[in-house]
């Protein structure tokens, strides 16, 4: 539907009215009280359907289109005020409405126009590249100015990893990799990145950062967690918050973080996604931790996990899920912890359920949900869910301004620059457990197994679109070395008896396809598939060089793996925009290698049932510790 939208009609130079001189009037802390500056600056203002009012030379948007200037409408004043007014117009269905946090693969003009829905994750449906993307959010927020009030929509994406939704974004690598760099700084930078090609599509709110442990290693989401530290974790939690929000306090540039999954979903039962969360009275307070660090950094939203309980907080939290539970949301996060911002379910089920609770905004909830919440939410809790929604929308400056330019967006997703920044990431993430006899690639034939080394989606965990336009590990070699250099036999093992490996090095790729919640393997094995130990082993037996590149989600039994291999590099998720390349330079001894391990290698699946779901480092003698990895400035070469 969206590609039938005029691309020109938005592009800034030739919309109804447009004034581009200073920003909008943003609180002081992050949804908190505002200060008026000492001197009023007009906001940039575009229409494409209400009215311009012209007062005392500045410029407003009639919303409502009654004619005169409306408390909500007048950006001169303070958030707080605009919410305030704007709910005192508002019916109950309206109200209900802005906590509808719609899942679009379709789009319906009447979601928006008449019914005034308030949240739209865009999922697949911005899928085919950044100017469609671009048209299609302000095609969303035309029908939203459109509406009774004109209040506009705030478009969402599951973005752990970068606008990983669409395709020609940068996608860097899955938190995981990024806590092996131990760079905080970095994780700020891509933050950063990531906003900039956020607001070129007009989307303006981030399911992420991640603030779980990772401290269950079979759990299919631990690739999606910045380790088992809690110290580091919280201070990359902090960097992404305010890298993506520009700061502690929202304002126009903002990209609105929601940080997940509250109260920390990394001990699940015996690694089963979905199983409760295991915690007791050392354990919880460290898990909390991270949250406590995020709202200290502004975090404008939290969401609580959908798909566990968690039985030692006791009351509704031992019945419900998080996202369902008072004990979870309103008497911890909100009345314990102090968290003001707009609480964000995961997405779920039993809306109202959780609205009761003390749930801001409805993950997954649709149009037929407004009249019950409408009918079942007492009026005055009902003012409050919405204020908080209102707050950030008004402080956003979307209310002046929700548009993007659809002629800027190439210049900006998908950038140079931003690829570049992807694959400084990528090989600072690159961690060496193992390097005995072996030489960079250059100038060598090399036999290239595992059928992975082909897999580009393989790169990134599962939270993107398929179909990125970008190499595989496989691809890269080839380009590097010559087509006639590389010979690729994928799985099959029968081929690699028969090769001629005259001066040849072997790289075996291997580890688990995408995923996200449930691993390729299944939670209740961190071993190897026999295919894949076979292949190293045959590979071994040609006296050849062996070098291993472990795609990586989560901690691998890797015993035997290593005693195969003369070299083991775990490349965990590098991204799929550069992680390819990051790979092969590295191998090629262009770049340095400085990863360190941000969890612990089992020797054994032992040695996983024996540790405890909740606590860090907790294997006794495991293969690898954390923060182990060899520091070397050129592949094969001197151990710093």
């Amino acid at each position: 539907m969206h590609r039938s939208f005029d691309r020109q009609k938005l592009s800034l130079g030739a919309v109804v009215s447009l004034v581009l001189l200073a920003v909008l009037l943003v609180s002081e802390c992050g949804m908190g009280d505002e200060k008026l500056p000492e001197t009023v600056s007009q906001p940039t203002v575009v229409s494409t359907s209400a009215p311009i009012l012209t007062i005392d030379g500045f410029r407003f948007k009639d919303l409502n289109g009654n004619g005169i200037l409306d408390a909500y409408e007048d950006w001169r004043l303070p958030a707080s005020e605009r919410a305030d007014d704007l709910l005192r117009l508002m019916t109950p269905d309206e109200k209900a409405a802005q906590m509808i946090h719609l899942t679009l693969a379709t789009v319906r003009d009447t979601w928006f126009k008449d019914l005034g829905v308030g949240f739209a994750l865009v999922y697949t449906y911005m899928a085919d590249g950044p100017a469609d993307a671009a048209a299609a959010a302000n095609q969303i927020q035309e029908w939203c100015e459109a509406s009774r009030l004109g209040i506009p929509a705030i478009l969402s994406m599951d973005s752990v990893m970068g606008a990983s939704w669409v395709r020609g974004a940068t996608v860097f690598p899955d938190q995981i990799g990024l806590a092996a760099t131990r760079d905080v700084d970095l994780v700020r930078r891509l933050a950063e990145m990531q906003r900039e090609e956020m607001l070129a599509i007009g989307v303006r709110m981030s399911l992420s950062p991640i603030a779980d442990l990772a401290t269950e290693p079979r759990w299919g989401r631990f690739q999606e967690c910045f380790g088992e530290d809690a110290v580091i974790v919280a201070e990359m939690v902090a960097a992404a918050v305010q890298g993506l929000q520009d700061g502690s306090v929202l304002g126009p540039s903002s990209v609105l973080a929601c940080v997940k999954h509250f109260p920390g979903s990394g001990p699940q039962q015996n690694g089963k996604d979905g199983s409760p969360l295991v915690f007791d009275e050392t354990s919880l307070p460290l898990h909390l931790s991270v949250f406590e660090a995020a709202i200290r950094a502004g975090t404008g939203s939290i969401m609580p996990y959908g798909y566990s309980k968690v039985p030692f907080l006791g009351g509704d939290a031992a019945e419900r899920y998080a996202h369902e539970s008072r004990v979870v949301m309103t008497d911890l996060l909100r009345n314990q912890m102090g968290f003001q911002g707009i609480i964000q379910t995961d997405w779920g089920m039993k809306h109202l359920d959780a609205a009761l609770a003390g749930a801001d905004v409805l993950g997954g909830a649709g149009q037929r949900e407004v009249a019950r919440l409408a009918e079942g939410i007492p009026a005055e809790d009902l003012d409050d869910r919405v204020r908080r929604i209102l707050l950030a929308k008004f402080m956003m400056g979307l209310f002046e301004n929700p548009y993007v330019d659809v002629d800027a967006e190439p210049e900006i997703v998908g950038a140079e620059s931003h690829r570049a920044l992807a694959f400084e990431a990528a090989s600072k993430s690159l961690t060496l457990l193992k390097s005995e006899g072996v030489s960079a690639l250059d100038g060598k034939r090399i036999v290239v197994a595992g059928t992975l080394a082909e897999d580009v989606d393989a790169l990134s965990s599962g939270w993107k679109v398929a179909g990125h336009p970008c190499p595989s590990i496989l691809d890269v070699l080839r380009q590097r070395a010559g087509a006639d250099e590389v010979v690729y036999v994928g799985d099959d093992v029968a081929a690699i008896a028969s090769l001629d490996t005259t001066d040849c090095v072997a790289v075996a790729v291997v580890g688990e396809k995408a995923g996200t919640h449930e691993p390729s393997w299944g939670y209740a094995t961190l071993e190897f598939p026999e295919q894949q130990i076979s292949i190293v082993r045959a590979l071994r037996e040609t006296g050849i060089p062996v070098i291993t590149v472990v795609l990586m989600g989560r901690p691998y039994v890797m015993t035997e793996l290593v005693e195969l291999s003369d070299a083991v590099l775990v490349a965990y998720r590098p991204g799929v925009t550069s992680g390819a390349e990051a790979i092969a330079a590295a191998l090629f001894g262009e770049t340095p290698i400085t990863g360190k391990l941000p969890f612990q290698i089992p020797r054994s699946m032992e040695q996983v049932l024996a540790q405890r779901e909740d606590l860090p480092g907790d294997i006794e003698d495991p293969l690898y510790d954390a923060g182990a990895g060899l520091i070397m400035d050129r592949f094969g070469g001197v151990t710093n």
